[in-house]
């Protein structure tokens, strides 16, 4: 059981609770005294949270630069400060007349590599204080644009002015500011709705373990088999 707590847990995260609300949770199940995930999810998100235990947490370093593959929910016509659906509508656009072939042509432009600017609301730094502080006080600061990869976005579905796509992106993209961005290009505005993060590199969801099945496979003796050696992950 030693070894097993110096492996890595592909836990899933639900809507709800922030980031480091699961990593605590992790280390008082397996009652640990050292764990960090690889990238944040902001507490609306769900979906693959990796949190390396014990010594693994020395690999943080290396793997937070994995690229991630989310699915995202995309409403057309609203933009808001947050550029999610939590913040204060800022403008709106009628999107009635968006066509499906129009949002596939914006979508596809965005693949390569783009020039993303961080939204206040985000833990980026300005002269060491973090934006969202500012942004809560009413102050928005000029922010550089930070160059970032889209390897791949696809085109799921529209349905009236929501439309969910999937990409997958290089570590410190936010979908939310794609979609703020999607939305301006097609002249209506937009705003995330929904985020779910399917894949950090080879960590997926469909083999993720909520907070529950982690506890039980403790329980049950079967910890060792769910988890993932560091050798799995370099």
């Amino acid at each position: 059981m030693t070894g097993t707590m110096n492996n890595i847990v592909n836990l899933y995260k639900p809507v709800g609770p922030s980031s480091f609300f699961m990593v605590q949770s992790v280390k008082r199940a397996l009652k640990i005294k050292k764990a960090g995930h690889i990238g944040t999810l902001d507490p609306k998100a769900e979906g693959v949270l990796p949190i390396c235990l014990n010594r693994s947490t020395r690999l943080i370093q290396f793997l937070v630069s994995l690229p991630k593959v989310y699915r995202a929910n995309m409403t057309l016509g609203i933009a808001t400060d947050t550029q999610d659906a939590t913040g204060q509508v800022t403008a709106t656009g009628d999107a009635t007349a968006v066509t499906e072939p129009q949002v596939r042509e914006v979508l596809a432009g965005f693949q390569g590599e783009v020039q993303q600017i961080p939204p206040m609301y985000s833990a980026k730094k300005k002269d060491g204080v973090p934006l969202y502080k500012l942004a809560r006080n009413g102050i928005t600061t000029e922010r550089k644009p930070v160059t970032l990869r889209i390897y791949a976005i696809d085109f799921l579905n529209k349905e009236g002015n929501e439309v969910t796509f999937r990409v997958k992106c290089s570590a410190g993209t936010y979908v939310r500011t794609l979609c703020h961005d999607i939305g301006q290009i097609l002249g209506c505005g937009a705003h995330m709705s929904q985020l779910v993060r399917e894949q950090v590199g080879q960590f997926d969801i469909e083999s993720s373990l909520t907070l529950e099945e982690l506890s039980d496979a403790q329980s049950d003796g079967t910890l060792t088999e769910k988890l993932l050696g560091t050798e799995a992950v370099l």
